[in-house]
C-alpha cells in the first residue's frame, strides 16, 4: 500500500473494507511480531478534534492494553504534550510500529471519508500548527469542511454524532485488523491449547 486508500464511512461495507485495508497495512509492516502503538491525536475540548481520543477510548474498551494507546478522552494526546508523551514510546528498542490517528478537514465531497496511508501525519496542520510528522501509518477521518482561517471554529461546531460514528468504525477496524494479523501467525495448535 503506497497510495492512500479512502473509504466512505457511510458505505454499508465500511467496517469490513477498513478492517481489510488495516490488516494489509499492519501485516506488511511487521505488526504480527512487533509492538504496535496507536497515537490517537486530538482533544476532547473540540467536538471535531475529539476523533483521535474517541478512537483511543474505543480501543481501550475493546481490551487493548493501555501501554499501546497514547491518547484517550481521559488523557488526550495533543499539541502541548505530544513530544513528552510520544518521546518515551519512540525510544523503545526496537521501536514500535506507530499508527497515527487524527481528524482532518477537507472539501465537502470528502466529509465522512476515512483515509489510510503509508507514512505519518503532521498533526495540527489544518489549524496552522507546526508539529513534527508522527507515525509509520496514518489514519485520518475528514470530519468537516476546511474553511481557510476558520478551521478552529469549524472543528468546534462539528457534530459529535458523526465524529463518534467514524471513531467507532476506526477503533473496531484497527482492533480487529491487529487481532487478525497476530492470529494468522500463531504456531499450529496454539489456539487450541489456549482454548483448552
Amino acid at each position: 500500500m503506497n497510495t492512500p486508500t479512502i473509504i466512505s464511512s457511510t458505505d454499508p461495507a465500511a467496517l469490513s473494507r477498513l478492517s481489510l485495508v488495516m490488516e494489509g497495512a499492519l501485516g506488511s509492516r511487521g505488526a504480527a511480531d512487533r509492538a504496535v502503538v496507536f497515537a490517537c491525536i486530538g482533544t476532547d475540548r473540540s467536538t471535531g478534534d475529539a476523533l483521535g481520543p474517541l478512537v483511543g477510548q474505543k480501543l481501550s474498551r475493546l481490551g487493548m492494553e493501555d501501554r499501546f494507546i497514547v491518547g484517550t478522552l481521559e488523557d488526550p494526546l495533543h499539541a502541548l504534550n505530544i513530544a513528552d508523551r510520544l518521546g518515551p514510546v519512540l525510544a523503545g528498542d526496537p521501536p514500535p510500529l506507530v499508527v497515527a490517528v487524527d481528524a482532518a478537514l477537507g472539501p465537502l465531497a470528502s466529509v465522512g471519508s476515512i483515509a489510510v496511508r503509508p507514512g505519518g501525519l503532521r498533526p495540527g496542520q489544518g489549524v496552522g500548527k507546526d508539529l513534527p510528522v508522527i507515525g509509520d501509518l496514518a489514519v485520518t477521518a475528514t470530519v468537516n469542511v476546511a474553511a481557510r482561517g476558520l478551521d478552529a471554529q469549524v472543528l468546534q461546531s462539528t457534530r459529535l454524532f458523526h465524529v463518534q460514528q467514524m471513531a467507532d468504525l476506526i477503533g473496531v477496524a484497527c482492533w480487529w485488523a491487529l487481532r487478525t494479523v497476530r492470529r494468522e501467525v500463531e504456531p499450529a495448535g496454539a489456539r487450541e491449547a489456549r482454548a483448552a
